[in-house]
């Protein structure tokens, strides 16, 4: 009993093999590496931040004078001698000057996704994002087309960095329906 014991004993001091578990996967991105957005399929963020303002001044000036005059003569076989003297003059001038200005600003964040990688590496970024509040529903729409480098290491992007920028903000609800004029409004502004 004692050599049994002893074997048992040596077999529990024998080191065994042990399994251990990897925080790193095959075919996963590196856990060094950022996390920016580079293939299809990435998303990143893009901070819109958007200012316009549009000025426009415009001057007319036009005039135009007229001076004629008749007088009678011989002419062929005394024709004209019945054309009586006359004189006709006259003058018009018309001025004018108009201006406009408008501005807008508008700010947002939506998450795109990249859709598409174009042949000299930019990112084709597409992305919608829709809130509803009670029965109003408020959609933006952004696409456009990044380069890698200018997606900061916290994913994100500002509008200005992206090129053919195409941002919509559409409404539908009842504030829309009611900020819109009605048929009668439209038919008289169309007429006046």
């Amino acid at each position: 009993m004692r050599i049994h014991s002893l074997v048992v004993i040596a077999l529990l001091a024998l080191p065994s093999p042990s399994a251990a578990d990897s925080l790193y996967q095959p075919g996963t991105k590196s856990m060094f590496a950022d996390r920016k957005a580079r293939a299809v399929g990435d998303v990143v963020t893009v901070l819109i931040a958007e200012n316009s303002m549009a000025v426009q001044d415009a001057d007319a000036e036009a005039s135009r004078s007229l001076d004629a005059s008749a007088r009678g003569g011989s002419g062929l076989f005394g024709i004209f001698r019945i054309v009586p003297r006359a004189r006709l003059s006259g003058s018009t001038s018309q001025k004018g000057s108009g201006s406009t200005a408008r501005s807008s600003r508008f700010t947002a964040t939506i998450t795109c996704r990249v859709v598409a990688l174009t042949p000299g590496g930019l990112l084709a970024l597409q992305g919608e994002r829709v809130l509803r509040v009670n029965e109003d529903a408020q959609t933006i729409q952004f696409s456009g087309l990044a380069r890698p480098e200018d997606v900061a290491a916290d994913n994100t992007i500002s509008s200005s960095s992206v090129a053919d920028a195409k941002i919509a903000v559409l409404g539908k609800g009842p504030i829309q329906r009611h900020v819109k004029p009605g048929i009668l409004s439209r038919i008289f502004e169309f007429l006046f």
